[in-house]
């Protein structure tokens, strides 16, 4: 899955997943540690938004502030996956995580929830939605 800025055909800014079912995975965790059982009760953009596949510039504040959160507290949880996907995967890197912020990578190998941070903050300094596909 991909998050990006564009301005016309060109792309400013991304950050990729691996695969699409990396992205539900981190959401499951999302939800998981830090919901209490309502899906979206606290993050609802973040966690609920897939049509029409961006998040729109009036969304971005609240986006931001979600993310933040969300990093916040990942980085105060120790590295246990809540899925066995993302488990296996830790595992079998062989790398060690300090926490479970550093657990969920991106296709580069980066933490993504901190990409997806500097994507918004990028995005409201431009005014401009972000997509995904």
């Amino acid at each position: 899955m991909e998050f990006f800025i564009a301005r016309g055909a060109q792309k400013i800014g991304s950050v990729e997943t691996a695969s699409i079912d990396d992205f539900y995975y981190l959401r499951d965790s999302i939800h998981n540690a830090l919901e209490d059982g309502e899906f979206g009760s606290r993050f609802p953009v973040f966690l609920c938004r897939f049509e029409p596949d961006e998040w729109k510039v009036d969304e971005l504040d609240s986006l931001r502030r979600e993310l933040e959160t969300i990093v916040e507290a990942f980085k105060r949880l120790p590295p246990e996956p809540f899925d066995s996907h993302w488990e296996s995967r830790a595992a079998g890197s062989g790398a060690s995580y300090a926490n479970l912020y550093e657990v969920f990578i991106d296709a580069g190998g980066q933490p993504i929830l901190g990409r997806l941070l500097d994507l918004c903050r990028m995005a409201e300094r431009m005014e401009a939605p972000i997509n995904l596909r």
